[in-house]
């Protein structure tokens, strides 16, 4: 196998690494090593055997994303617009080392996407599969349906997961309506409305008609002609037939106006907070009509999409437990900060994700999207951090209990016998002496290939959508909700 074929067809996964040496690339998850081809003594350079132009590829793109990440986050990254959603990934999309393309290491993180350049491109898919992206994204927006949620070909990007990402949002928003703007009308009318013209009134009195400028409602507005356009960019998705009703909805508020596409894209937000979940499709309409995430390199064919797994991950945990009834801080309800030993007293703050009040006291909880090692645990850092996290808030209120969030497959699931603890490893903490009950939950994710005759059926939806309430269930009782 080339290793053209493998960085582009989906074959690398979030948090992972791979080891290529002497052209043979190893990684715990692959199983069996894969042998890279080589290209013969005197044959021709191509795409796939040209050894040196996908070193600078692999390289370029390691150095220009992190690049793009760490200047414009918000233009890179395809995001939720939540409060409770934000990117806390440090590192980049790859990380590259070595000395050619026959021995080098490549690491991921929890962005997932794809970039393509010319002819090369490379896809970083989740670890979980693209079952798994579809299903978290369409629960935590209350849309998840039990028929096919997969069934289509995704090998050539993600460009189907911002569609699917919009299309959700699209639904979404039009729970609210269509949404309403006033505009400015001058008529000449029977009966008086907002402002006459004086002028006109003495020159044309005899006509009975008034020419008048008032306000009034319209659902014509750019806008509805930005969503329309994204519409048509995305209906191909067999996903998108279900919001066909609302486009044609949308197509009667437009009466058949025609926008250019510079109008449609200098749309800007409703100023009514009634329809903030309507500011969110415009940004995303205007990516999904632009066709890119990031153009990291404008100087040459590229292009990119970016998604933060790991805050998709814990956008979906958050909205599971709250919709059980558990009452969960806002990430910025509750802050701590603390001395960062920096000039100017610049302050570190702490934000764990679940913070919520139960048995007279707090429980302090991070979601981890991380890979859990099932001979280590739980990462040095992120123990570190919880200690940092409980130390404060026990400041100023009593811990009930604290520790971390992982989602597992089923095959590691089953190696660390997580049946017989309902997905739950306990131990004890002790902290400003008091011993502080410390628990890993897992929540287990269903195997499901993309073309399985499961997926095809929907029986992957019920078998997460069971795997997640034994999760909330145990969740619940650690925490005595």
């Amino acid at each position: 196998m080339w290793l053209f074929d493998i960085i582009k067809n989906g074959t690398l996964v979030d948090n992972q690494s791979y080891l290529v040496h002497q052209g043979i690339l190893t990684n715990m998850r692959l199983g069996e090593s894969i042998s890279l081809n080589t290209k013969s003594k005197g044959q021709w350079n191509n795409l796939n055997n040209d050894e040196s132009a996908l070193w600078i590829f692999l390289n370029s793109v390691s150095r220009e994303v992190e690049k793009t990440l760490n200047e414009n986050k918000a233009d890179t990254l395809i995001l939720f617009n939540d409060e409770d959603y934000e990117h806390n990934t440090e590192g980049g999309f790859i990380g590259v080392t070595g000395t050619d393309a026959r021995n080098f290491n490549l690491s991921t993180g929890n962005l997932i996407g794809f970039v393509k350049r010319g002819d090369y491109s490379l896809k970083i898919s989740s670890r979980f599969g693209d079952a798994f992206l579809q299903y978290i994204i369409a629960d935590a927006d209350g849309f998840l349906e039990l028929e096919n949620i997969g069934g289509e070909s995704h090998a050539d990007g993600y460009e189907w997961l911002l569609a699917y990402l919009w299309n959700i949002k699209f639904r979404r928003a039009y729970r609210l309506g269509l949404p309403k703007t006033y505009i400015t009308k001058n008529d000449r009318i029977s009966r008086v409305r907002g402002t006459i013209d004086a002028v006109d009134y003495f020159r044309n009195k005899t006509s009975g008609k008034y020419l008048c400028s008032y306000r009034e409602h319209s659902y014509d507005s750019p806008a509805t002609s930005l969503f329309i356009k994204a519409y048509e960019a995305v209906e191909h998705y067999s996903f998108c037939q279900r919001t066909r009703n609302v486009y044609n909805a949308f197509l009667t508020a437009n009466q058949g106006v025609k926008r250019s596409r510079q109008e449609i894209l200098r749309t800007p937000y409703f100023t009514n907070p009634f329809y903030n979940d309507y500011n969110v499709l415009i940004d995303l309409s205007k990516q999904v009509i632009s066709q890119r995430g990031s153009d990291f390199d404008s100087q040459h064919d590229s292009s990119a999409f970016f998604f933060d797994i790991s805050m998709l991950f814990e956008y979906f945990i958050r909205k599971l437990i709250k919709r059980d009834g558990v009452r969960l801080f806002s990430k910025f309800e509750q802050r701590y900060e603390i001395p960062a030993g920096a000039p100017r007293n610049y302050m570190r703050k702490l934000e764990p994700d679940l913070v919520f009040e139960s048995n007279g006291g707090l429980y302090v909880f991070d979601v981890k999207y991380k890979a859990f090692d099932r001979k280590f645990g739980v990462k040095r850092e992120d123990l570190f951090q919880l200690h940092t996290y409980v130390g404060q808030y026990g400041n100023g209120a009593s811990i009930k209990g604290c520790g971390f969030v992982y989602p597992i497959s089923e095959e590691l699931w089953a190696s660390l016998k997580l049946d017989k603890t309902q997905g739950l490893i306990s131990d004890t903490i002790r902290q400003q002496r008091q011993d502080i009950p410390f628990h890993v939950l897992f929540l287990k994710i269903p195997s499901a290939s993309e073309n399985s005759e499961a997926l095809q059926s929907g029986s992957f939806v019920r078998m997460m959508s069971k795997s997640c309430s034994d999760f909330v269930s145990t969740f619940k009782r650690i925490c005595g909700s």
